[in-house]
């Protein structure tokens, strides 16, 4: 099973430092080194490097490192450090963080569910070309609206 976390190895460069984008190259290049050898997840080396990057103003790092913490995390706190990541790498204007990021909102498990909310990321999203964004923005917006049930006065 080959597995690719979307990354291309080509980064903008996005006012980020020398080292923030020379540490993304080498941990997209031992990241796809590791997924041709069959391994699952990326290694704790490769992850760090990610992290320094997304920490020095990376977008394309916080993204995949947003998306792998958001979705191999091991408890609720990486889960919800990768939706941060994520949170960053959207207003940074990485689109795949944008459809991400109102994914969760729609979804509302690690964070409080927020229509509004969600329907803007997803727009963002689906505006620059996201086809998954615009699908699921088309499924939210036919959806139809609950309103609350209201208790009977009582006498």
């Amino acid at each position: 099973m080959r597995v690719t976390w979307g990354m291309t190895a080509n980064s903008a460069d996005n006012g980020c430092g020398l080292f923030a984008r020379v540490f993304f190259r080498a941990a997209w290049s031992l990241i796809s080194f590791q997924s041709q050898q069959g391994r699952l997840y990326p290694s704790r080396f490769s992850l760090k490097m990610l992290q320094y990057s997304a920490d020095h103003g990376h977008v394309q790092a916080m993204a995949q490192l947003g998306r792998l913490l958001y979705s191999c995390g091991v408890g609720r706190a990486d889960k919800r450090s990768g939706l941060e990541y994520l949170r960053r790498a959207a207003r940074g204007g990485d689109v795949n963080a944008q459809y991400l990021l109102g994914s969760a909102y729609l979804d509302g498990t690690l964070v409080r569910q927020d229509d509004k909310t969600a329907i803007h990321w997803l727009t963002l999203a689906a505006e620059r070309g996201h086809v998954d964004a615009t699908s699921l923005l088309q499924s939210c917006k036919s959806r139809p609206v609950v309103a609350p049930v209201e208790e009977p006065e009582s006498f």
